[in-house]
């Protein structure tokens, strides 16, 4: 494999996606579950109004369909909080501003969601951060990055089966059983047309993990990412 050229990269956009599941539900909150809205709505309430049709309750009829959800930005971002776990979905970031505001706002919702559920026993939590990235090479220099990633990057044939084009999507799984880690790196062209290189890389963090909290997770994976750019020669603007 050749070495990659440094090549210059602007975020066309950065999504944030970050799930935790209990292996033991928060049994002790079943009867008053519904009141989880309320030290959701205070954490978020002291940085911005929150409309009193942002938050949803959902009474179901199990564990894992009873849940309370917050939507702000227009759908934007949404959190959700279960007896068995949680989740925060921030899309569509392009600014290290945005990007900054939704941690603030992942902690908020993570410091109230486990004061409230304190029974709930941590199976495993991921971290997932696709984005979309423009290059200064444009959707071949994507092409030509994706390709040298792979088995036999020049050949357009490379199967020997009388084909005169190629293209691939590479995908790397990287774990580490004592830090009870696994590290997921996607690369392909992009679907967006507005950018020219997709990026998903992805922590995922079993029980005993030392990354056992929102920020750590993110401080890892912000390691993991200058990694990876590192790797693949690329350089943000």
């Amino acid at each position: 494999m050749g070495e990659f050229e440094i090549m210059k990269a602007r975020i066309a956009r950065f999504d944030v996606h970050y799930e935790v599941n209990f292996s033991r539900p928060a049994f002790s909150r079943i009867a008053s579950f519904s009141q989880i809205i309320e030290p959701i709505y205070d954490a978020f309430s002291s940085e911005m109004s929150i409309p009193s049709d942002a938050i949803k309750l959902e009474n179901g009829n199990s564990i894992d369909t009873a849940g309370v959800t917050l939507t702000l930005f227009s759908g934007l971002s949404v959190f959700e909080a279960k007896l068995d776990g949680y989740k925060a979905h921030m899309v569509d970031l392009r600014s290290q501003e945005s990007i900054d505001e939704a941690k603030r706002h992942a902690i908020l919702f993570e410091t109230a969601v486990c004061g409230f559920l304190a029974d709930g026993t941590p199976r495993l939590s991921k971290l997932i951060t696709p984005s979309w990235l423009s290059l200064d090479g444009g959707a071949s220099a994507a092409d030509a990055l994706v390709r040298n990633l792979t088995w036999l990057p020049e050949s357009t044939d490379p199967f020997q089966i009388g084909t005169t084009n190629v293209r691939s999507m590479v995908r790397f799984e990287c774990s580490n059983t004592d830090e009870q880690l696994t590290v997921g790196v996607t690369v392909d062209r992009s679907a967006l047309r507005k950018a020219h290189l997709f990026l998903e890389i992805s922590n995922e963090f079993g029980v005993g993990t030392q990354f056992d909290n929102f920020d750590k997770k993110v401080d890892h994976l912000s390691y993991v990412t200058r990694s990876v750019f590192d790797k693949l020669g690329l350089e943000m603007e």
